[in-house]
């Protein structure tokens, strides 16, 4: 079994020191590639840095809605400098209705971000928490999205999906699908799967059920399988295949 994380955070000060072991206790279970994800401008270079440290790993870089500062919209000009093969999206970004900072504030350097995207042809990886409306609304600013985009952990509906898939998204579930107690997911993967699903930890935050109150490792990206499979009742395999098939031609992973 082969599986991609498309979103994770290495670069957390919970992994320091311990990557060599996290990263092979995830190749055991069939992880072969990892996407982390740099949500603020000081993280960019060290995301940078993981990613040459390990083959498997390839990085984003963008500037979150829950740490956005003034002074952070000028170094967003900075993602265009940087000239890395391993940087393949601009990430985390997005918006969140229940956070403190201004959703009109959020707005601009949510829609800055989808421009830079645009701009150098990469895909985005969008958080997304309350605020699909205005989310959509953005998008219909900016207008099509070049290369897409995954929005990771996603807690919308099948409707709100659909409207999505327009723009060209992707949808990745984390540790939150093992508590097997949500309808709305199970429509929402009826309606994606096979050509739209993805896979994630989010570590090291999300834990799955197995793992709850502990740090989430990627190597934890197997019981999201499970979960999946015993939703929709598919077999393990074939959703690893779907999903890292998915990761391979959304991320133009070369793996």
């Amino acid at each position: 079994m082969q599986l991609v994380d498309v979103h994770c955070h290495l670069e957390s000060r919970h992994f320091s020191g311990r990557l060599d072991a996290i990263i092979d206790s995830a190749r055991k279970v069939g992880v072969i590639a990892f996407i982390t994800c740099a949500i603020v401008p000081d993280e960019w270079e060290l995301s940078q840095t993981i990613s040459h440290s390990f083959h498997e790993v390839y990085f984003a870089a963008g500037v979150h809605p829950w740490y956005i500062k003034n002074q952070y919209f000028e170094e967003l000009q900075k993602l265009y400098a940087i000239t890395d093969s391993k940087y393949i999206a601009i990430g985390e970004i997005g918006l969140d209705a229940k956070t403190d900072i201004d959703i009109a504030v959020q707005k601009n350097f949510f829609e800055e971000q989808l421009a830079i995207a645009n701009d150098l042809n990469k895909p985005v990886i969008v958080h997304c928490r309350g605020a699909f409306n205005e989310l959509i609304a953005s998008l219909k600013r900016i207008g099509k999205i070049n290369a897409g985009g995954v929005i990771h952990s996603y807690s919308g509906n099948a409707d709100i999906a659909r409207q999505l898939m327009r723009y060209g998204f992707y949808f990745s579930f984390g540790g939150a699908l093992t508590y097997r107690n949500s309808k709305k997911k199970l429509q929402v993967l009826h309606h994606i799967y096979p050509d739209h699903v993805l896979l994630e930890t989010d570590s090291p935050d999300i834990p799955p059920v197995e793992k709850s109150g502990q740090i989430n490792l990627p190597e934890n990206i197997i019981y999201v399988v499970k979960a999946m499979s015993e939703l929709i009742g598919k077999d393990e395999e074939e959703i690893a295949d779907a999903t890292t098939q998915n990761a391979k031609k959304l991320l133009n992973l070369n793996i």
